[in-house]
């Protein structure tokens, strides 16, 4: 049972339409969050009367999307009203890349929320232009692109499992040829170190494999980078803890991001965490594979 004077928290679920908002509501509806789907924001001055009004309502999720057009004119004020009635809240952001989108909506067979133009595309290409910005106000930002609804829960799992007292840190492995992740906050790409693809004994292994992390690290260019970016991300992250953020996602990429980027991902989430007091996680995305560390 909640604590009639445990801090109330909202949590509000954005982002792109067919990017997994429904699935995100079923996973706090799960763990007795309160749920509001397509949430008015004209109601957003009661959020305190919905709070107060049940002791069981401490923990709120409320989802509002593309249908709700007084959202995108009102969301900064609205914004600073739960501010200034110290309410506590995250904002997720939810997206996927607009092929994906489209195949989505083609296999579910559902018309787009916005519905303002004749074809689907038009309508994914027109939200996105509409609600970019929201992004930026967002404590999380998840890109679906690739994630199941059991990887998202996942994801959820882990940023919604407690409150953290240090922020959380995941670094992720990618290729460029499949897309650059949306959901980063840095980037970084190693596509100018030689690449072990082109070595017929370490072409079909990845940086998980020793000889591949061997060759890579066994570079004098990779040496001289390795170091001034574990410098660099040790000095970073705590900036970003200072300025507020409770997740940062840094993402390594090569060409295919089997094995330069893995390599320093690796690499990284070891010596981070040795360096640092942080939760340091570990994704390889064109691997598979997610580590705690």
């Amino acid at each position: 049972m909640e604590d009639e004077g445990e801090k109330k928290e909202l949590v509000i679920i954005t982002g792109m339409s067919g990017a997994g908002k429904s699935e995100t509501m079923n996973f706090f509806e799960d763990r007795e969050y309160f749920c509001i789907d397509n949430f008015p924001i004209s109601l957003f001055q009661y959020l305190n009367e919905i709070f107060l009004s049940n002791k069981k309502r401490n923990k709120v999720a409320v989802a509002i999307d593309i249908r709700n057009q007084e959202f995108i004119e009102q969301f900064l004020k609205q914004l600073e009203f739960l501010d200034k009635n110290e309410i506590d809240y995250e904002i997720i952001y939810l997206d996927a890349r607009t092929n994906v989108l489209l195949s989505r909506y083609e296999l579910s067979r559902r018309k787009h929320p916005l519905n303002l133009y004749d074809t689907l595309l038009e309508n994914i290409e027109a939200e996105r232009k509409i609600i970019k910005d929201f992004m930026l106000k967002a404590d999380l930002v998840i890109d679906t692109t690739k994630t199941s609804v059991k990887e998202l829960q996942k994801i959820l799992e882990k940023e919604f499992s407690g409150k953290k007292a240090k922020l959380s840190v995941n670094l992720t492995s990618f290729g460029f040829k499949n897309g650059i992740p949306l959901d980063l906050h840095l980037m970084f790409d190693l596509r100018f170190l030689p690449n072990p693809y082109y070595i017929e004994d370490l072409k079909r292994k990845t940086g998980n494999h020793k000889d591949v992390m061997d060759y890579v690290m066994g570079l004098e260019e990779s040496k001289e980078f390795y170091k001034m970016l574990l410098d660099m991300l040790e000095y970073l992250i705590p900036k970003y803890e200072k300025d507020g953020k409770s997740h940062l996602r840094i993402g390594i990429g090569c060409s295919g991001g089997q094995h330069r980027s893995a390599t320093f991902v690796n690499m990284l989430c070891k010596d981070l965490s040795e360096r640092l007091e942080y939760k340091i996680t570990k994704f390889h995305r064109e691997i598979g594979g997610k580590t705690e560390v």
